[in-house]
């Protein structure tokens, strides 16, 4: 039966003809596995092949070190569809016509009800539209993660929008790589979010529409803002990825 993935899934193609990155990263369980590669507990975890406090979580993320994200998610040990796949629910509409046809399997997914079929159709029409009012809690638009019911081993914590991961990602490392200059060499945060364009309106004036073009002190204080941010939710983000968690950036 075909795999099916809650969001946007990566298909990495074959080993012989692999996916672009820049196509894999529209999934965000590309990014789950980007910044779990940035957690350092993790990562000492695979340094000591799966022995110690997260020895739970890699037996089920196992090594991450390499590069191959392709290889990962579907090579031999097929971790995309270990970690990330439903369970297919095969029911659609069945009628039960004992008790003994109730599945143990049946999860919040499934609804039961018992009809009076002495009752005329348009009452048991306007019936089961009142339930489903009630209990179907679907709307046009983007779900919510949160809320929405799951057979996966790991669900992503909320909604999430894949430019932004990015973003806050490349943020991060930059930042990372700067930590490692001599002081004197480091660049400032709004430096560092001008090397990455981290707010296009705060860029140095290359076009009449940026609106903060001319005031140099406005433009350097909105960049050290959103540089300061972004890298502190990543490193939060991150650091759940430690309780498998993506991607949460509040701390309980």
């Amino acid at each position: 039966m075909k795999q099916t993935f809650l969001a946007a899934y990566p298909r990495v193609g074959t080993k012989n003809k692999r996916t672009s990155v820049k196509e894999l990263e529209k999934s965000p369980y590309y990014w789950f596995w980007a910044y779990m590669r940035r957690n350092k507990e993790y990562l000492k975890c695979c340094d000591n092949n799966g022995a110690g406090k997260l020895a739970k979580l890699y037996k089920d993320f196992g090594d991450i070190r390499s590069e191959d994200f392709a290889e990962w998610w579907g090579g031999s040990s097929q971790k995309g569809g270990y970690l990330f796949g439903e369970t297919p629910n095969d029911i659609n509409l069945k009628q039960l016509k004992d008790k003994s046809e109730w599945s143990e399997d049946w999860n919040e997914n499934i609804a039961v009800f018992a009809v009076n079929l002495s009752i005329g159709r348009r009452k048991l029409q306007q019936y089961f539209a009142a339930q489903l009012e009630t209990i179907h809690k679907g709307k046009r638009g983007r779900k919510s993660m949160g809320g929405t019911a799951t057979t996966a081993r790991y669900k992503l914590y909320r909604n999430y929008s894949v430019s932004n991961l990015k973003k806050m990602l490349e943020a991060y490392d930059a930042w990372v790589t700067n930590e490692t200059l001599p002081k004197t060499e480091r660049k400032t945060m709004w430096e560092l979010g001008e090397s990455i364009r981290l707010v296009p309106v705060a860029m140095p004036p290359t076009h009449k529409d940026f609106q903060l073009q001319d005031n140099v002190k406005m433009r350097h204080n909105t960049m050290t803002v959103a540089m300061s941010r972004y890298v502190k939710q990543a490193q939060t983000i991150i650091a759940n990825t430690s309780l498998g968690v993506f991607p949460k950036s509040t701390v309980d």
